[in-house]
């Protein structure tokens, strides 16, 4: 089943689906990143991890302070996408029986399937991890360059964002909110290291699970900052990936692509700003 990838829907399918409940994952590693935003090495190499429980925190009588900390990543220069930057980071990752990791549904083991949710909806809702959650309790998405001091709101999953080296990665878990008045997390995403004027790039192929059937097409989406022009800058292998070149709007877009064969594609992205040159890449099967 192929699936547009856009914000988290307000309707789910029924939970009698036939469908596996996924096992929880562990709980943070601490073996893996470390406690803060990223300093040394890492500060422009690896990614601030931050998670805001929100009205999570004590619910049931549950502590769950937020949590930030370094995701460093091992191999500098190579992309990484935000479900990888959890894990680098140590975090405990769950997805849903029905998407796997598309859709995050469980942080740290938060929600557990034995605590009650108050959704106004259903005040004793319990989160199975079996199809999309409710809009009413989801955890949102968020992402900044490390450059300024707000967030912003991903409409991509982390599965299908790479993330910004020096930059945060935000998850807040949103409760009886709407498109406008989901929380941010609660940390300011600076981070000391970063140039202000450094361009930032990213690119997402938006389909869910980045896999289409020869003969469909999709889209790859842009966004940028600090950038003064955006070139689509390859495909690898370079041909049967459909067309991928020339000049992007700035600072951000969407452009449909229709592969010709079947196959593994790489797009690249590349970005260029008075504080220099940036790429992003990003995958996509045709089967």
């Amino acid at each position: 089943m192929r699936r547009i990838l856009t914000l988290l829907s307000a309707l789910a399918v029924p939970a009698a689906m036939a469908v596996a409940v996924p096992a929880p994952a562990a709980a943070l590693d601490p073996t893996k990143g470390y406690s803060g935003i990223c300093t040394g090495a890492d500060a422009l190499t690896g990614v601030t991890v931050v998670i805001d429980f929100q009205e999570l925190d004590g619910n049931g009588g549950v502590a769950a302070p937020t949590i930030t900390r370094c995701s460093p990543n091992a191999n500098p220069g190579t992309q990484r996408t935000g479900v990888k930057a959890l894990q680098d980071a140590g975090i405990a990752v769950t997805g849903t029986a029905q998407w796997g990791l598309g859709f995050i549904c469980r942080l740290e083991n938060r929600p557990s399937s034995t605590e009650a949710i108050p959704r106004q909806s259903n005040p004793n809702y319990h989160e199975a991890c079996v199809v999309t959650p409710p809009a009413e309790a989801y955890w949102s998405y968020w992402h900044a360059s490390g450059a300024g001091t707000t967030w912003t709101y991903s409409s991509y999953g982390a599965l299908n964002r790479n993330v910004i080296p020096g930059g945060f990665e935000g998850w807040s878990f949103s409760l009886n909110k709407t498109a406008t008045t989901n929380p941010p997390p609660g940390v300011t995403p600076r981070n000391p290291a970063v140039n202000p004027s450094s361009p930032t790039v990213g690119l997402s192929v938006n389909d869910l699970d980045r896999r289409i059937n020869l003969g469909q097409s999709t889209s790859l989406t842009w966004t940028s900052t600090n950038s003064t022009s955006v070139t689509a800058h390859a495909v690898s292998p370079a041909t049967g990936g459909g067309s991928w070149s020339g000049a992007l709007a700035v600072p951000g877009g969407t452009r449909t692509i229709t592969p010709t064969a079947r196959g593994t594609y790489t797009y690249t992205v590349r970005a260029t700003g008075t504080g220099g040159t940036v790429y992003s890449t990003a995958t996509l099967t045709v089967q």
